[in-house]
C-alpha cells in the first residue's frame, strides 16, 4: 500500500484489520500472473527503492499493452486492405461482364438483322472479339480506405499514380499503367524511397505536398478517382498514342 508516500507491505489479515474487510475486494493490483525471476539490479531496487521498482514494472506493462494494441490495429488494417482489394476485383469483373452483355445484346437489335432474299444466304455475323479485361495493378490494394487515387501524365511519357498509404502515415507513388524501364531512377530521392518488391516509391510526405509537386509538372492529363480500374484505363488511353 502507498500511504502518505510510504510503501507498506500487508498480508490479507493485516489489510482487513487496518482498512476493513469490505475494502479488500476493491483492491486492484498490477500482477500479470506470469511472473519471472528478479534480476540482481531489481532485487537491489526492491530493498532500497521499492517505489521505483514498481514504477519500472508498470512502465513495462504499459509498453506490452501498447505493443499488443499496435499489433491488433495492424492486423485490422491488413484485413481491411484485403477486403478492399477483393471488392475492387469483384467490381472490375462485374463491369467486364456488363460490357460483354451490352456488346452481345447489340447484335440482336432489329436494325442489325437483315431478312435473307431467295438468292442470298442468311447473314451470319462473326463473333465479337472478347472484351478486354483490365487486371488490377499491384498498387491497387495499397490505397487507404475511402481515399482517392491522383494520376498525372508527364511530358516525358511517364504516368504516375499517388495514393495515401493504408499501412503507414505517408503515401505511395506508383508508375502506371505498368513499371517502365528505369522507373526506380525517374524521381528525385526527396519524394520517397524505392520499394522494388511492390514497385512503388514509399514517401513520408503529405498527399497535398505530392499533389502540388506533380500537378505543377503535369503536361499530359490528370485524373482523380477512387476506382483503380478507372485510373488504369486512363493511363492506358494516354499511353496508346505514344506507342503508335
Amino acid at each position: 500500500m502507498d500511504e502518505a508516500d510510504q510503501l507498506i507491505v500487508l498480508g490479507s489479515d493485516c489489510f482487513a484489520k487496518r482498512y476493513g474487510v469490505a475494502h479488500t475486494t476493491d483492491f486492484h493490483g498490477h500482477g500479470s500472473g506470469g511472473g519471472r525471476v528478479l534480476t540482481e539490479a531489481e532485487r537491489e531496487m526492491l530493498v532500497n527503492n521499492t517505489k521505483a521498482l514498481l514504477a519500472q514494472f508498470e512502465a513495462e506493462r504499459q509498453r506490452e499493452l501498447a505493443l499488443a494494441e499496435e499489433k491488433r490495429q495492424r492486423k485490422l488494417e491488413l484485413a481491411e486492405v484485403t477486403r478492399q482489394r477483393e471488392r475492387e476485383m469483384a467490381e472490375a469483373k462485374l463491369n467486364s461482364l456488363r460490357q460483354l452483355f451490352t456488346a452481345r445484346q447489340a447484335r440482336f437489335e432489329p436494325s442489325q438483322i437483315q431478312s435473307p432474299s431467295s438468292q442470298q444466304q442468311p447473314l451470319i455475323e462473326p463473333e465479337p472479339p472478347p472484351m478486354e479485361v483490365i487486371p488490377l495493378p499491384r498498387w491497387a490494394g495499397l490505397k487507404k480506405l475511402n481515399s482517392s487515387f491522383f494520376a498525372y501524365g508527364m511530358g516525358n511519357g511517364q504516368y504516375w499514380v499517388l495514393m495515401q498509404s493504408a499501412s503507414h502515415a505517408g503515401c505511395f507513388i506508383a508508375p502506371a499503367p505498368t513499371p517502365f524501364e528505369s522507373w526506380d531512377e525517374a524521381l528525385p530521392p526527396s519524394l520517397g524511397k524505392v520499394d522494388a518488391d511492390r514497385e512503388v516509391y514509399v514517401s513520408d510526405s503529405n498527399i497535398n505536398v505530392l499533389v502540388g509537386w506533380f500537378a505543377s509538372r503535369c503536361t499530359n492529363g490528370s485524373r482523380i478517382d477512387g476506382d483503380a480500374v478507372a485510373i488504369q484505363q486512363f493511363a492506358l488511353a494516354i499511353q496508346k498514342p505514344n506507342d503508335t
